[in-house]
């Protein structure tokens, strides 16, 4: 039996109705080209169905997806947002496993620890403290810093406000993070000032995409913003395809002048609600209400590098 054909088998037999809360489809080459396998449960191993380390492109439906590199849910993970994933960037042709986030253990923890260097768990999913870390706390918010990419290396965890991470030798260190109970807010200057972000809970395995690598120097628990569309949450980044400078906004900004983006954004990521993005200060000029996905490019609706406003949109 060719290739092709075990392909066909493959996807043909993971091929599910219209029903299905959680699915996700791999293809072969980035753009959702070449052999494609969907699936709609957990899968330990994708080598049975012929396509192991061969996924360099995806297409999220219902739910996240958590995809790893490893066979059992073992080694590098990423959580796939539902979606067009048009290449999988460190992941392309490394994925062996993949499940819905819902399929995880309830307790909320992680796998266990594998070379990639990923936490091991802990009762209650939170990592212990490190050397120069804070005490742990079982409610509330908490995060965990990692000198390396990938959650590697020297770590510092905090459950409250850190105004300058110089006193725990930590300053301008953090290069990947664990985040747990609620959302938090970094910046690149001490006392919480300069360019601040609010990540939500999560694993984040580099911040070079963020433009935070090795710069933070404060972080808090981030206030839950109040109002309509509070759930929502939008990240700009400088150029299409989700690369360069990006910056996330979980609030209506009116001019992205006072922010250093103005009219630079070409792509971005809508999460939990729709965002109305506007070309001119105060929500002036041509304004588009995106939906929750990715945008890849901003020049297809006629906003690459145009944008000066954005807020949650109306309900």
């Amino acid at each position: 039996m060719n290739a092709l054909c075990r392909y066909a088998m493959a996807a043909l037999g993971f091929v599910i109705s219209t029903q299905t809360a959680a699915q996700i489809t791999f293809y072969e080459h980035p753009g959702f080209r070449g052999q494609s396998v969907t699936v709609d449960r957990p899968v330990g191993n994708l080598e049975r169905f012929n396509f192991n380390h061969s996924a360099s492109s995806a297409e999220v439906r219902g739910e996240p997806w958590e995809v790893c590199d490893g066979p059992g849910f073992t080694g590098r993970c990423t959580t796939l947002q539902p979606g067009r994933h048009h290449s999988l960037g460190a992941l392309n042709d490394g994925i062996s496993s993949a499940r819905p986030v819902s399929a995880r253990d309830p307790s909320g923890g992680y796998p266990p620890q594998h070379s990639g260097g990923y936490p091991p768990q802990y009762p209650g999913g939170y990592p212990p403290q490190q050397s120069g870390g804070y005490p742990p706390q079982a409610t509330g918010a908490q995060i965990t810093f990692y000198e390396r990419r990938d959650f590697r290396g020297r770590s510092i965890t905090a459950d409250g406000p850190v105004r300058n991470f110089e006193r725990s030798d930590f300053d301008d260190r953090a290069s990947s993070a664990v985040i747990a109970g609620g959302p938090w807010e970094v910046c690149d200057e001490r006392g919480f000032r300069g360019r601040c972000v609010v990540l939500r809970p999560g694993r984040y395995s580099s911040f070079r995409e963020m433009g935070l690598n090795n710069t933070i120097s404060s972080a808090r628990p981030a206030q839950p913003p109040q109002g309509p569309g509070s759930a929502g949450q939008l990240t700009l980044y400088e150029h299409s395809g989700f690369r360069g400078q990006s910056l996330t906004l979980d609030r209506a900004r009116r001019n992205f002048e006072r922010l250093g983006i103005n009219d630079s954004a070409s792509s971005a990521v809508v999460a939990g609600e729709p965002w109305e993005l506007c070309d001119g200060r105060a929500f002036t000029g041509r304004c588009v209400r995106l939906p929750p996905g990715r945008y890849q490019s901003l020049g297809a609706m006629g906003l690459n590098d145009s944008v000066s406003s954005a807020r949650p949109a109306q309900r």
